[in-house]
């Protein structure tokens, strides 16, 4: 992408926080508001595109419906200097995949209360009507103490009532690959528990330290997820709870109905123990994660 200007209308640039083969974001100082916020500016290339700003438009009425500490707020869309713009709240701190990517001796003892908090966002998610259905480490943004922000809404979707579902027809499977329940793969409609199978993956990852199924290529972890039992995290971490794991493999169960719902995780992971022995949180003076 070229070289941004150092303004857009009343957006100071000062740092990107993250790049897309479509967008990037950028942390900002909004003069119009007197605070710092975040930015997601499509790139060029894209700028003019119909359907990345349907997207942009999309993302923000999902975001406009939701009122929740765990999920990430939005507060407009606009055009400053040609560059479609969204801003929303500013989180500064890293998404899990760079825990899950060399870190997650740092991220195991505030793990318990970062599940926590994304079923609690989920179900709040869900009780408004939508969909996440791309729920994996970097969606999810948390700090130190444990405190989580959901993101990106791009493909969000309401669940069809029971006419709807009985209309659907068979679409193209949306999500990621390592996260995707077996109705998603299957171009099913949209359904909340999907969201619960691709937490279920990611507290896997997260504390297994590779996700519940891979595969050589897409279509090999795709037929995993469809037909493959899910695995005990047990076997990779043996400090997991026997509780948890059995929570765990709830969740990624084949059928959805089979799957306990966003709400009864939350429940559950507030009473359950994840861990047999609580793991050693990290010096405070191992440089940190990048956040405060």
């Amino acid at each position: 992408m070229a070289r941004l200007p150092d303004r857009l209308g009343p957006l100071v640039l000062s740092q990107q926080l993250g790049l897309g083969r479509q967008c990037q974001v950028w942390s900002c100082k909004d003069d119009s508001l007197g605070r710092q916020v975040a930015v997601k500016i499509l790139q060029t290339g894209y700028d003019d595109d119909r359907l990345q700003r349907r997207q942009l438009e999309h993302e923000l009425a999902v975001g406009r419906s939701l009122d929740h500490p765990g999920v990430i707020r939005l507060d407009r869309l606009t055009v400053y200097e040609g560059f479609p713009c969204l801003v929303m709240e500013l989180f500064p701190h890293p998404n899990l995949r760079r825990f899950v990517t060399g870190s997650r001796d740092r991220l195991l003892s505030r793990l318990p209360k970062i599940l926590l908090g994304v079923s609690e966002a989920l179900a709040h998610m869900h009780a408004r009507g939508w969909v996440h259905r791309d729920i994996k480490p970097a969606n999810v943004l948390a700090n130190r103490a444990g405190e989580i922000k959901v993101i990106d809404f791009a493909i969000a979707a309401r669940p069809p009532g029971a006419l709807g579902r009985l209309l659907w027809r068979r679409q193209q499977p949306q999500g990621t690959p390592s996260y995707m329940a077996p109705e998603q793969i299957r171009g099913q409609p949209p359904d909340p528990r999907s969201d619960v199978y691709s937490l279920g993956c990611m507290a896997f990852e997260l504390l297994g330290g590779h996700p519940p199924f891979t595969g050589s290529n897409t279509h090999e972890l795709l037929s995993r997820h469809l037909y493959n039992a899910p695995p005990g995290v047990e076997a990779s971490n043996a400090n997991v709870s026997a509780a948890a794991s059995k929570l765990l493999r709830e969740m990624m169960a084949k059928r959805a109905a089979d799957r306990p719902a966003a709400g009864d995780v939350a429940r559950q992971l507030h009473q359950l123990r994840l861990y047999d022995r609580e793991p050693t949180p990290p010096a405070a003076a191992d440089g940190g994660d990048g956040s405060n």
